[in-house]
């Protein structure tokens, strides 16, 4: 598609970047590039430089087949070099020769308030209310002025090329950034680290008069693999030497032993006032979902990324790389699932929603037997129970008893149905030239794998969980 033709730069805004690529969001009035974004290379030096034609061409030939449902749509658009000097890139320097950007979808486009979890996961509550950021404005205020000074280096993952933006290998998540001061979908509210914060969650946008009908998980799984016998998984060696502090084990999220334990450890950092806006004030059974997505073989989609993670052929081990000629195709392809994001949405469904009742959607679809609401994070004993806990005895704050009966009858009719759905996006080409990156790196973590941090408790081992389960 030749974008040029239907649109005009002074439509688009600066919406995120990161080390090698930018993005732009449609301000226009065309339906078809609305909730769309635009990914353009940055300047970069040409050793290392990855062209959109064959990033593309990598997502369409060598990822798409392997998940074939879960990966993000991307259109490859034709530019003008006057047509990319005309965008307002914030000081950015663009790649003026490159002819090709990527059209890909704001997953996130709505009413979505950010909650940052850790440097690898992010939580995002969607709302029905429109009015949702009033009294928010001085936390929205403090976000921009960080953003301004933390811009530069990284961004938000809400906007990391929602089909292939190109990171640092360990980058850091950022907070989106959003120039367009009509724009009445806001992504940008936060509260950082998910820490109990008193005066954030009394300024939190969503109350019991914004409904709650969609919640995305965002989460980068990096190295997914059965640990035979060190303390301590890649993922989880390598945030211990960049300082990062200890939120869950992704490997936790591969087994049924170990999928209680990697939840409560994502779901420890959700603050209770949060858990609670969740779970009582509006009956969304999050973990319960989610645990169900994981126990279900044919939707975890970790186990599927350990899958094609799998080093089959010992010439593609890290260290036994001497030249970028020993990166094969294959190692090419697996670093880069090593470096996907996902996104797994949850929502309530709505019968009258095309979308929730498409044929792509039929297997997507949970249901749960009609109960009250359980406390989120009361374990997992009553994962699958429909009685409710002793912990569910809270009021509906600021609603009334025809609120609290119209929002019942809804959930009888639906059958106390949800729609979890999956994206992959991220699916970055990784550059031969990162072999002597990789190999540093490994270096670095010999000293870490069989370590015993008193802070960091072990990874689970495959062993061991065969012994287990037998």
């Amino acid at each position: 598609m030749e974008i040029y033709k239907i649109t005009s730069p002074k439509e688009w805004s600066y919406f995120a970047n990161g080390s090698a690529n930018i993005l732009f969001k449609y301000t226009g009035t065309n339906d078809y590039l609305t909730h769309k974004l635009l990914r353009l290379r940055l300047l970069k030096e040409d050793e290392e430089y990855i062209s959109t034609c064959e990033l593309y061409d990598f997502i369409e030939l060598k990822c798409k087949h392997l998940f074939p449902k879960q990966i993000i749509d991307i259109q490859l658009i034709v530019l003008t070099s006057e047509f990319v000097r005309g965008l307002d890139s914030a000081g950015f320097k663009l790649q003026l020769n490159e002819r090709y950007g990527l059209l890909i979808p704001n997953i996130l486009d709505g009413n979505y308030t950010k909650i940052a979890l850790s440097k690898h996961c992010q939580l995002y509550l969607g709302s029905d209310d429109i009015n949702t950021t009033i009294g928010n404005q001085q936390q929205q205020s403090r976000q921009n002025e960080n953003n301004h000074t933390r811009n530069k280096a990284d961004y938000s993952s809400l906007t990391q090329d929602i089909s292939s933006l190109t990171t640092g290998p360990d980058s850091q998540q950022r907070p989106p950034i959003n120039n367009n001061n009509n724009n009445n979908n806001n992504n940008n509210n936060i509260i950082p680290n998910g820490h109990p914060m008193n005066e954030n969650i009394a300024n939190f946008p969503l109350t019991s008069h914004g409904t709650i009908n969609s919640i995305i998980f965002e989460i980068k799984p990096k190295w997914l693999y059965d640990n035979k016998s060190s303390n301590y998984c890649r993922t989880c060696s390598l945030n211990q030497l960049r300082n990062v502090p200890r939120h869950f084990c992704p490997l936790d999220l591969l087994y049924p032993t170990t999928i209680d334990q990697g939840l409560d450890d994502i779901f420890s950092k959700i603050p209770k006032e949060i858990i609670d806006l969740i779970e009582v004030e509006n009956n969304f059974p999050l973990k319960q979902l989610f645990c169900q997505f994981l126990s279900n073989p044919d939707h975890n989609v970790f186990a599927k990324l350990k899958q094609y993670q799998k080093i089959n052929n010992k010439n593609d081990l890290i260290e036994n790389l001497t030249s970028s000629s020993d990166v094969s195709q294959n190692l090419s392809l697996v670093m880069t699932l090593r470096d996907v994001g996902l996104f797994i949405k949850f929502e309530k469904y709505d019968r009258n929603n095309d979308i929730h009742n498409s044929h792509n959607n039929i297997n997507n679809l949970i249901t749960l037997p009609t109960a009250s609401p359980t406390h989120i994070n009361g374990g997992f004993g009553g994962a699958y129970q429909t009685t409710p806990s002793s912990e569910s005895s809270h009021t509906y704050r600021d609603q009334d008893q025809s609120q609290i009966q119209d929002s019942a009858k809804r959930q009888e009719e639906s059958g106390r149905k949800y729609l979890v759905t999956c994206n992959i996006y991220d699916l970055d080409l990784k550059s031969r030239m990162k072999y002597k990156y990789w190999l540093q790196v490994e270096h670095e973590l010999q000293g870490i794998y069989n370590s015993n941090n008193p802070n960091w408790r072990h990874c689970c081992k495959y062993g061991s969980l065969e012994n287990t389960n037998s």
